[in-house]
């Protein structure tokens, strides 16, 4: 379990010591090139090329080739003055060259005839003409002015075009570190991009890729979203890389300290509350620092600092489910659906085959179960729920929704350190060291029950360790070397201590069976689709730590720029995951409905089974805490050719050996092998069952499976990078490129075997009958992970998965062609095909196992089947074996004839992960309007005109039919706009600029910034039905389904025809739902009948989607220069300003059986952002 923080001190140490081994990634820094030629243009060699940085007067040097091309690689972000010198010409001056993160900088320069003293001075932007390369540079004023809600910097991609955030608009704090890694970039897999912090990696594979350190945004000087590259210094990404590089001390002190803070007065109320009349909530945030920088040594060492904590209190309402009294007395008289019909209770007691041979129930009398009938293990636990406290929620059961978790305050403190110092070594030799580490402590509630049953965050851990050692030295005039080691570690922990510890005895479990629990816990129960969970049962742990080492070079040769190295990643993950440690017992209504094998809306309860003690499943898991390792190691070479001076050609290659995944210990699963025989062969009946049974889980290091590694080390990684750029004239670049690039897979494989969960073994006769109680619901105990001694007879009697031994690494094709316009006034433009082709995306197979489809299609009701004849039950070969304790196969005399008809009897169903079935092809025109800030004004806008379809899943697993449409994160429409505008009134400004004292107090420095943001609603995932009444349509018909048909002032987006039924395993389609209500003639979303394939319907449509995404955000703000060196800067930063409810994260209602079917309805759901926010703010600037 969580351990603490990790001493800074030995942090530091073992960085120190891993300098030589250890490593990271891409370059943050800045380039200069160009070309120099004299009057004539000829070319000119031996030219003096000097950069000097203006605040901290650092200089690099080199000397024109004789073609006269000259290149001064790792330059910090800032601002240079460029003097070209040689003699018999005038000295050339550039001032004002501002250099961005990653940027390439094309300065070419004409030298004049004259005396050396003499000076030809030009000023302006530059142009990036020497990259093919696609991205967009936030500097460090719009990303300390721009109102940047929680003010968490890597949310500046939102500006970007080509981008979609896919995250909750909620959760996009500094320490959201997974919510804020889900990001879709040019039609990229969500989360699945590369992040930089000062060039070196911060991704954990902790939650799949989360980012891992973000910093406070006053210590950020620039921020860079690289869409497109064509470089091969950048890889293990699916879509694009963002970069933050920090701010750097100068040679004079600067600094900030501030203030923010949110008080419920100046918050709206959310939407939902408004409708039921409850107050706006309470809601405290404050955000505190400070940031400085300056000279340590002026000229030679320069250090930065920043401290920020943030406390923030936030309601977080939810509305629960409890029983009533009259329920919890196992009265069941008024149970009714939604629509007001009664739903009746079987009697699991009364169950028997009549004499037409069908299995049948009695009802309880007056629907009411005997108090002597409930178990005192569920009156025990009942004492759990508290009593309802409000009326039940409009659309819902009446007996549900019945409980206002308000305020349930949810608390987060974080506080985050940054600490960066660089050094000038010598003339030619310059490093830095950055040291950063926060830690995030939340507490948060998910049922609102308190003591042992909570279930929630209490708490939820995030911590961050990082540093940075980086080296570059200048060889001679056209050779540069860098070296960059790192080391990033990354903490996660979930668990609720209000369980940990707990004595199930006290519930009524038997001592025996609780002395065998792994973990004691308050157990976890689930009452399905009824009401509130009861306890956690588990916990959750995990660290990444990844150590990074990164030597390359930059080398001028004539017209070519040679840049190379080598990226080499190891990577340690340790997971502590106990699983349901503590016990999970769920209940549905299988045994107290009328049909034992068919849903029905109109008997059965979850609750009912719960008091009568008869559990439907459960387990209780008893886990390895593995140590998962990667290795990955790029070489890569560049060459940037500057065929003329109006063309360069960029070409690229990158080799990725990307290790799989392994165990320290060797404790994972190999394939499962489908010819082998059995050992379990010899000992089953073959008098009832005359096959052999084959098949069985291979374990890394036995004899006949790998030593290492579950699947192939995929060594044939090259990329192939293609780029040109071609300025048409001064003002006017067209740019296009075509690059291959390799993703970051972080599946951990499976540790089966090592990892057991004794499964509920519910009936033995396939759910017509209970066979345990609450009272003991694991008879048999609980298992002991055998490990690989088992051999192939490892989790017999269970489902079971494994990876796929021939998985490679998914590829993803990217490219574009766009004109890149400048304007003057610091604005340019940029249009752009951009689009992507991604192959072998990761996906998995159920159907391993399945029977042959020619038995599934003679039990489907709707091709005229039968599904009595799958269920039929038949003897049983495994009933005593050896092997399959604790499992349906060693207790039941009988099993049913789809589970015999197994390919492999003797497990259920068995999943191959790791396959590479699946792809996403993205194709987008994508416009960018980009103002840098100059004459008070920085401004950007973009649009995205997109479409994103994948393949992901299957129709029909059995027959390998793919699942192909649009994909989750497809948005064809988006906007984004951002500014940041300084009034033009008072001193120094157009308006009354020689305003002094309190007149300028008063007109003087004001500003307002700004963000706007719109995004299409993605696609509704469609409920798996047939959409028409004979049910041979497989696509939506978008006459009849559409999203403008129900719009009122309840109903937030509605389809035009919610006739639901479902297809009765008789053969007959049954009206169900609000179908009467709807006034529908006929049916259209027909629940499949059993025995049917995984879906009917494809996934998506473009006639259904969520709603679109709208929010302004404004920030209006006041500079008050107190003293020469000192100012205050008041604000007023308004989150969605217009108040705004957005619902883009939440699906269609998708119970047929609801009144709101096919809805989203203002009374079910809140929104899914924040309602408007107003936010008061204070900095003083020195």
């Amino acid at each position: 379990m969580h351990t603490g923080a990790r001493s800074v001190v030995a942090f530091a140490v073992a960085l120190g010591a891993l300098t030589l081994s250890s490593a990271v990634a891409q370059e943050f820094r800045a380039t200069v090139t160009g070309r120099i030629t004299d009057q004539s243009r000829g070319a000119m060699p031996g030219v003096t090329v000097v950069v000097t940085n203006t605040e901290t007067n650092e200089t690099a040097t080199a000397v024109a080739s004789a073609d006269g091309a000259y290149s001064i690689p790792f330059l910090q972000p800032g601002v240079y003055t460029l003097t070209a010198e040689l003699d018999g010409f005038k000295t050339y001056t550039q001032e004002d060259l501002r250099l961005q993160v990653g940027q390439t900088a094309t300065v070419n320069i004409a030298m004049q005839v004259g005396d050396l003293t003499e000076t030809v001075t030009v000023t302006g932007d530059t142009l990036e003409a020497s990259r093919a390369d696609r991205g967009m540079v936030i500097d460090s004023r719009r990303v300390t002015e721009i109102p940047l809600n929680t003010r968490n910097p890597f949310m500046l991609s939102l500006l970007s075009s080509g981008i979609t955030f896919n995250g909750p608009a909620i959760y996009q704090r500094p320490f959201d570190n997974g919510a804020i890694a889900d990001w879709s970039i040019n039609g990229g897999a969500n989360r699945n991009n590369e992040f930089l912090l000062d060039g070196a990696p911060n991704n954990s594979v902790q939650g799949g890729n989360n980012i891992a350190y973000v910093p406070p945004a006053d210590s950020v000087g620039e921020f860079k979203i690289v869409q497109n590259s064509y470089d091969a210094q950048y890889g293990r990404s699916a879509g694009g890389t963002i970069n933050v590089s920090l701010k750097s001390g100068t040679n004079d002190f600067h600094g900030t300290g501030y203030e923010f803070a949110r008080r419920k007065a100046l918050d709206a109320n959310t939407e939902i509350n408004k409708r039921r009349g409850e107050p706006t909530p309470g809601h405290t945030l404050d955000q505190y620092g400070f940031q400085i920088d300056g000279p340590i040594v002026r000229d030679r060492t320069f250090f930065m600092v920043a401290l920020e904590d943030y406390n923030e209190e936030t309601p977080n309402i939810e509305i629960e489910s409890f029983p009533d009294g009259a329920l919890r007395r196992g009265d069941f008289s008024d149970l009714v659906t939604a629509s007001g019909q009664p739903i009746t209770i079987y009697d699991p007691a009364t169950g028997r085959v009549d004499a037409n041979g069908t299995f049948v129930r009695d009802p309880f009398p007056n629907n009411i179960i005997p108090e002597n009938r409930i178990s005192p293990i569920a009156r025990a636990l009942m004492d759990s729920w508290p009593m309802p406290n409000s009326a039940p929620a409009e659309g819902c059961q009446p007996w549900r929704c019945n409980f206002l978790l308000a305020p349930n305050i949810a608390r987060d403190d974080f506080y985050n350190f940054v600490t960066k110092v660089d050094h000038v070594v010598s003339t030619n030799t310059r490093m830095f060291v950055r040291y950063a580490q926060n830690d995030r402590t939340s507490i948060r509630s998910t049922n609102g029950i308190p003591g042992p049953p909570e279930d929630g965050f209490r708490p939820h851990i995030r911590e961050n360790y990082t540093g940075v050692w980086d080296l570059v030295h200048t060889v001679n005039s056209s050779l540069v070397l860098n070296v960059r080691s790192s080391l990033n570690r990354y903490v996660e922990a979930n668990r609720t201590d209000a369980g940990l510890g707990f004595d199930a005895t006290t519930l009524g479990f038997p001592t025996d069976l609780v002395n065998q629990l792994p973990q004691q816990i308050f157990p976890r129960i689930e009452i399905t689709n009824e009401f509130t969970n009861l306890g956690r049962g588990t916990f959750d742990e995990g660290t990444t730590t990844v150590f990074g080492f990164q030597p390359n070079f930059s080398w001028l040769k004539g017209r070519h720029t040679f840049r190379g190295g080598l990226d080499m990643r190891m990577t340690w993950l340790a997971r502590e995951n106990s699983g349901q440690a503590g016990m999970l017992v769920q209940f549905n209504d299988t045994f107290t409905r009328q049909q034992w094998d068919q849903a029905d809306p109109l008997s059965g309860s979850s609750f009912a089974s719960f008091l009568l003690g008869y559990p439907t499943s459960g387990r209780v898991d008893n886990n390895v805490f593995p140590t998962f390792r990667w290795n990955y190691f790029a070489p890569w070479f560049q060459d940037d050719w500057k065929v003329t001076d109006r063309l360069t050609l960029n070409f690229g290659l990158r080799w990725d050996f990307n290790s799989p995944v392994w165990e320290e210990d060797n404790r994972l699963n190999f394939a499962f092998d489908p010819t082998v025989a059995n050992p379990a062969n010899d000992r089953i009946n073959h008098e009832v069952f005359p096959r052999d049974i084959l098949g069985g889980l291979q374990f890394i290091g036995e004899p006949d499976a790998p030593a290492k590694y579950p699947y192939e080390f995929d060594t044939n990684n090259i990329q192939p990078r293609i780029g040109f750029a071609y300025m048409l004239n001064d003002q006017t670049i067209l740019k296009g490129g075509y690059g291959l690039y390799y993703m970051n897979p972080t599946a951990t494989s499976f540790s089966t075997g090592f990892s057991i969960e004794t499964p509920i073994v519910a009936s033995a006769d396939g759910g017509r009958s209970p066979t345990v109680t609450l009272e003991n619901p694991f008879p048999d105990g609980i298992a002991e992970p055998p490990g690989s001694a088992l051999g192939l007879e490892t989790f017999l009697g269970h489902g079971l998965s494994f990876s796929n031994p021939e998985f490679e690494i998914p590829k993803v094709h990217q490219f574009h062609l766009g004109v890149q316009r400048f304007l003057g006034w610091n604005t340019s433009v940029e249009l752009a095909y951009v689009g992507s082709r991604t192959r072998g995306l990761q996906t998995s197979w159920d159907a391993f196992n399945e029977p042959p489809v020619e038995l599934r299609d003679a039990c489907n009701p709707a091709l005229g089947g039968d599904p009595a004849f799958c269920r039929e039950r038949l003897p049983n070969p495994f009933q005593g074996v050896a092997g399959f304790e604790g499992t349906e196969r060693f207790e039941s005399a009988t099993l049913d004839r789809w589970s015999l008809s197994r390919p492999f009897p003797q497990f259920d169903a068995i999943t191959e992960s790791e396959r590479n079935d699946g792809r996403i092809n993205y194709n987008s025109f994508q416009a960018v309007v980009d103002k840098r800030f100059s004459q008070g004004l920085a401004l950007n806008a973009t649009y995205t005109w997109s479409r994103m379809t994948e393949r992901s899943g299957w129709l029909d697993a059995s027959r390998l039919i793919p699942q192909e449409g649009l994909a989750a994160t497809d948005r064809p429409h988006r906007l984004t706009f951002s500014a940041v505008y300084d009034l033009p009134i008072g001193n120094g400004r157009h308006f009354l600029t020689e305003a002094r004292g309190p007149l300028n107090a008063i007109v003087g420095g004001w500003e307002v910034a700004a963000i706007a943001i719109f995004n299409s609603g993605q696609p509704w995932d469609l409920p798996n039905v047939y959409l028409d009444p004979d049910g041979t349509t497989d696509r939506i018909n978008a006459a009849a389904i559409n999203t403008a048909g129900r719009d009122d002032g309840d109903v937030i987006r509605a389809i035009n025809a919610p006739c639901t039924a479902r297809w009765d395993d008789s053969g007959v389609i049954v009206p169900r739902g609000p179908f009467d209500q709807a006034g529908c003639t006929e049916a259209w979303f027909i629940t499949p009948p059993s025995f049917s394939s995984n879906r009917v319907v494809p996934l998506r449509s473009d006639d259904i989607r969520r709603t679109p995404y709208r929010q302004l955000d404004v920030n209006f703000a006041k500079m008050t220069q107190l003293t020469r060196d000192i100012r205050v800067q008041f604000r007023v930063e308004i989150f969605n300003i217009l108040n705004i409810a957005n619902y883009e994260m939440v699906q269609f209602n998708s119970d047929l059986d609801s009144p709101e079917f096919g809805t989203i309805h203002k009374n079910d759901v809140d929104q899914s952002n924040a309602p408007r926010q107003i936010q008061l703010a204070v900095k003083v600037i020195w």
